[in-house]
Formats: structure tokens, C-alpha cells, sequence
């Protein structure tokens, strides 16, 4: 999972290498901790290993980067975890949240009164952290590969790309935002060649909603060897999103991606994209794409400012002493 990786094992990784003492938990070293993180983990395992660490001395810090309160169909399993979540909350001496939208749902639900400190996703420009067995590495390069041929084959059009999550439990995330856009881009490869290339985890998906497109599409499964270099075959990155109470609380995770790979990004404004307002295209979808393709100079500019962004606030050295200053406060309490 992204958040994963962002989250936990890229900081993870940045704070060894400067030699502070921090690593992934070890239950049989549990006595030696002045603080333990829980990211996204709130099931009755999770709660019962926060109350002995507790019992011990140590500090419990909950991270949350997904609005897991949300429940617009009213699952009976999104209940159940909403409420592991606020008892997690609840027993955790520190709450820490992946952007403002998100740390306003955690105050909502658990007390206004409690301190929610914000510390963002670190931009991934090498996925680390993720291996498979050396068949699967092939076949992606492999399809990475016709990616390639096929995209050349037709270079009179501009590539656009969209990646993420097909989806989840919820139902109003994922790639079905793309339906939202689709009249607009459809309609724009009738005045200018556009192709769509589809970067996710649900080829069944992509078939269903993307493949009936009147523009050429196409579908390459997520891998972390080819993922990156995928997305910098394209010119245009199409981040549509419809707007909930979930989607509201996303990090800019996916547009830092895009322009730290040299992709121009059309996007749905987001509260977390909107620092970014000045270097990308944010709710003009027609008059964005079409600025876009016919101005390549302003693309490069675009992408250039961007950049100079992400390196300044979301790389992960900045991320990660955001982190230590939090580490080195509970460590001085615990």
C-alpha cells in the first residue's frame, strides 16, 4: 500500500540513515520504547498493544491519512471500524494526521478540544520497499514495454495518464472519477489526438468504465519497478476527483507524484492540491487540458514551478524532520 511506504517506511528509512533510534516495532522490545506509532492500525489487536505500551510507560501515537469515519452507505463493517477507531483515538496520547481536511474529521469525531498534529506525505521518486517474485518484475517490464510501442506507434497524440486506486469499500473514490471528465476529454479528441493510458490495480474495472472511451485508451496494472518510469511516458496527468467527505481529506500524494516525474497536472481542486493552484490547472478541465497540449512552453514552465515546490516542502528529508521534532518531544517525556 502507498500509505505504507509513504508513511511509515520512507521516513522510517530517512531517520536511520541519520542514525536516529527508531525502527520498525518489535513486540519483544516493547519495554525499550519511549513511543510506538500506529498508522491506520486501530483492530482489537492494535488497541491491546497500545494499552500495554501504555501500562509500560511509552507514548501511543495514532496517524491516519484516510477518513475511515466515513461511511456513506452505512456498512455495517465501516461502522465497526469507526468505532475501533475512535477507541484508538481515544487511548492514543498523540494524534497525527496526513493533512488539515484530515485532522478537522479527527477533531469532529473525537473532541474538538484534542491536538491534531499535521505532518504530510513525503513525494516517492523511487518506490522502495516493494519486491515480487522475478516472474512478476518481467512480466511488468514486459507490458511496460508494449506500453511503450504503443504510445510511440501513435505519437501524433498527446498522452494523458490517470493512476491511483481503483477504489474502495465507500464507492466514490477512484477510477470511476474518471467518468466525471470524460465528456470534456472526449470531446477534446475530437478538436486535438489525445490518448488515456489507465495506471491502477483492476484491469475488470478498466474494461467496464474506461475501455468504451471514443478515445484511444490504455491499461497498465501498477508495479513499483515500472510504475515511475510509466508515468513519464506521458505529457498530461487527468486527477479528477468527486468530492466527499473522504476525497476532501487525501493528500496531494498523486500530484506531487506527477510533477516531480515531469508530468503537467488537470486536476479537482482538493483542499491539499491548493497551494499547488499556481502550477497546475486546478477545476478547468477543457480550458486546462487545451492550454496544455497547444502550449508546450507553459507545460515546461508549469511542471518546472511545481517541482521547485515539492523539493522545497515534500521530499522526504523535510517529512522526516517534521517527524523528528514530534519523536523528540515524546522521547523528552516519556
Amino acid at each position: 500500500m502507498a500509505s505504507v511506504r509513504i508513511r511509515c517506511l520512507n521516513p522510517l528509512r530517512e531517520l536511520q540513515a541519520r542514525g536516529y533510534p527508531v525502527e520498525r516495532f518489535d513486540p519483544r522490545r516493547r519495554d525499550r520504547y519511549a513511543a510506538v506509532i500506529f498508522s491506520k492500525r486501530y483492530d482489537d489487536v492494535a488497541y491491546a498493544e497500545a494499552r500495554r505500551l501504555r501500562a509500560r510507560g511509552a507514548h501511543v501515537v495514532l496517524d491516519l491519512c484516510d477518513n475511515h469515519f466515513h461511511n456513506p452507505d452505512n456498512l455495517a463493517v465501516l461502522r465497526a471500524a469507526a468505532a475501533q477507531l475512535r477507541r484508538m483515538a481515544d487511548e492514543a496520547d498523540v494524534l497525527v494526521a496526513s493533512t488539515e481536511a484530515m485532522a478537522d474529521a479527527l477533531r469532529a469525531e473525537v473532541g474538538p478540544g484534542r491536538q491534531v498534529t499535521v505532518i504530510g506525505d513525503a513525494v516517492e521518486t523511487t518506490v522502495e520497499g516493494v519486491s515480487g517474485p522475478p516472474w512478476s518484475r518481467w512480466w511488468a517490464r514486459r507490458r511496460l514495454r508494449d506500453l511503450v510501442s504503443r504510445l510511440e506507434w501513435d505519437a501524433a497524440r498527446t498522452p494523458l495518464v490517470w493512476f491511483g486506486s481503483h477504489g474502495g469499500p465507500s464507492g466514490d473514490h477512484g477510477m470511476g472519477d474518471l467518468e466525471s471528465v470524460r465528456p470534456v476529454i472526449e470531446s477534446l479528441g475530437g478538436e486535438h489526438p489525445v490518448s488515456l493510458t489507465v495506471i491502477s490495480n483492476s484491469a475488470e474495472k478498466y474494461d467496464r468504465l474506461i475501455r468504451p472511451w471514443s478515445v484511444p485508451t490504455h491499461y497498465l496494472q501498477w508495479n513499483a519497478d515500472t510504475f515511475l518510469a510509466a508515468l513519464r511516458l506521458h505529457r498530461i496527468a487527468v486527477l479528477p476527483i468527486r468530492e466527499s467527505p473522504f476525497t476532501r481529506c487525501k493528500t496531494n500524494n498523486r500530484l506531487v507524484t506527477a510533477l516531480a516525474a515531469g508530468v503537467a497536472v488537470v486536476a479537482t481542486g482538493i483542499p491539499s492540491y491548493r497551494p499547488f493552484a499556481d502550477c497546475c490547472a486546478l477545476d478547468d478541465w477543457l480550458g486546462g487540458l487545451r492550454r496544455y497540449i497547444l502550449d508546450a512552453e507553459k507545460r515546461r514552465r508549469d511542471v518546472t514551478a511545481g517541482q521547485r515546490l515539492v523539493e522545497r516542502d515534500w521530499v522526504v528529508p523535510v517529512i522526516a524532520d517534521q517527524w523528528q521534532r514530534l519523536f523528540d518531544g515524546l522521547r523528552q517525556t516519556a
